[in-house]
């Protein structure tokens, strides 16, 4: 460009070069041209190097330091195929939990509940799709986990909605928690549901049916828990 300085020219070129790099280019030129773009501040443009370069582990470590989002295309450029090796398989398994953290501090929710999905821990997949708000994904991915913990998160979280108005989401927080075994859970919901018939409906029928739910829950509860 007219009047650019030989730095920014040369600065130029080697970004119009990294962007024609390919995964056939050698994991040394591409470790040099990222190293070069650390150098110049460019941790985004040296992150996408390393991913290409399969440097996961620095590429990642940008994402947290200079704050690189870690892309959903990134993130699954760095997730292994799976593989009978142990040593390789604990090795795909740990990168898969440190791609999943680096996207839950981010805020991408769902991609870490993917990534710790594939590692193998489901329950901390929930506790991030929880964070996401994105109920209908919740629901399904309770009903597919069939874990008792995983029941139990996904009807609490769904006791924090407006489940009195929604006939579905009633549903499936009484079916989690049945699933669950969850007791003293599902007494306390049914003791929920009553108070607000009373406070809210002035529906004191409904309110007992939810109250006589409530008290044989609570019964089968320290049955279950003396049995125990």
């Amino acid at each position: 460009e007219a009047g650019a300085t030989p730095d920014a020219q040369l600065f130029d070129m080697l970004r119009s070069i990294a962007d024609d790099l390919s995964d056939e280019t050698s994991p040394q030129t591409l470790a040099r041209c990222a190293d070069f773009f650390i150098d110049n501040g460019q941790f985004e443009k040296a992150c996408h190097l390393y991913v290409k370069g399969k440097r996961f582990d620095e590429a990642l470590d940008l994402c947290v330091s200079h704050k690189v989002k870690l892309t959903e295309d990134m993130a699954e450029a760095m997730t292994l195929p799976k593989s009978a090796d142990a040593e390789e398989s604990a090795r795909r398994q740990g990168l898969l939990d440190k791609i999943a953290r680096v996207c839950k501090k981010q805020g991408s929710y769902q991609l870490a509940c993917k990534k710790f999905t594939q590692a193998g821990d489901k329950l901390k997949a929930m506790k991030c799709l929880l964070k996401s708000g994105d109920t209908e994904k919740i629901i399904f991915f309770a009903d597919v986990s069939r874990n008792q913990k995983i029941y139990i998160l996904a009807a609490n979280y769904l006791q924090t909605l407006d489940w009195h108005a929604d006939a579905e989401v009633m549903k499936n927080i009484v079916a989690f928690y049945t699933k669950a075994k969850a007791l003293e859970q599902l007494s306390g919901f049914y003791d929920a549901c009553a108070q607000v018939e009373i406070d809210e409906y002035r529906d004191y029928e409904k309110a007992l049916g939810a109250l006589r739910e409530a008290h044989m829950y609570l019964t089968k509860a320290r049955v279950q828990g003396k049995e125990d």
